[in-house]
């Protein structure tokens, strides 16, 4: 029974990419396929995560995308009388891979620089900056037309498990990461 799923799953897949290139035309400018825009990084568990991820990306065809993402984020964790503060700035590149339209897999190496305080009885105490590396990898939804715009939420987790990262807890447990991005590419100059 699993062999004629599975079957069956990759010929809906093989129908649906090559529907796809007979429905979606490359831009005809380099200009076109280049796309800016941002994400946001939000999340609350016991405290709070606010961040921004500005990108540039290309569109090498219509299947892979590549660029470079920045991280810009604030995280606190609450816990008893006290809390822990972290402003990380980073960023790197990504690959990303639309094997449909509407779903996509992809990788991020980023480098994060973080400053980590500690606040206990309304006092700051602990304060330390390092730098960590990072890969996140991971799956996303959403949509994209070369040449127009995109619009996507993904879920990654971090790979390298560098105790350092901002995306490993204290007890060394792997935070998701979840983003929402919209991005828009460039027009041509005759448009």
């Amino acid at each position: 029974m699993n062999k004629y799923f599975i079957f069956g799953l990759l010929c809906f897949l093989h129908l649906s990419v090559f529907a796809q290139m007979r429905n979606q035309d490359m831009p005809s400018s380099g200009r076109e396929q280049i796309f800016i825009g941002s994400g946001l990084n939000l999340g609350f568990f016991n405290g709070l995560i606010l961040g921004l991820n500005p990108e540039v990306g290309y569109s090498l065809n219509r299947f892979v995308d590549v660029g470079v993402a920045t991280n810009l984020t604030y995280i606190t964790r609450n816990y008893g009388n006290g809390s822990d503060r972290q402003f990380i700035a980073g960023g790197g590149p990504y690959l990303r891979l639309w094997p449909i339209n509407s779903f996509f897999a992809g990788g991020q190496f980023e480098y994060n620089y973080v400053s980590f305080s500690n606040v206990s009885n309304n006092v700051v105490t602990n304060r330390i900056r390092f730098g960590a590396p990072s890969m996140l990898a991971g799956i996303g939804n959403g949509t994209r037309f070369v040449g127009r715009s995109q619009f996507y939420t993904s879920i990654m987790v971090d790979v390298l498990n560098d105790p350092q990262s901002p995306y490993i807890d204290a007890m060394g447990r792997k935070e998701p990461v979840f983003r929402t991005a919209f991005t828009f590419y460039l027009r041509s100059k005759g448009r």
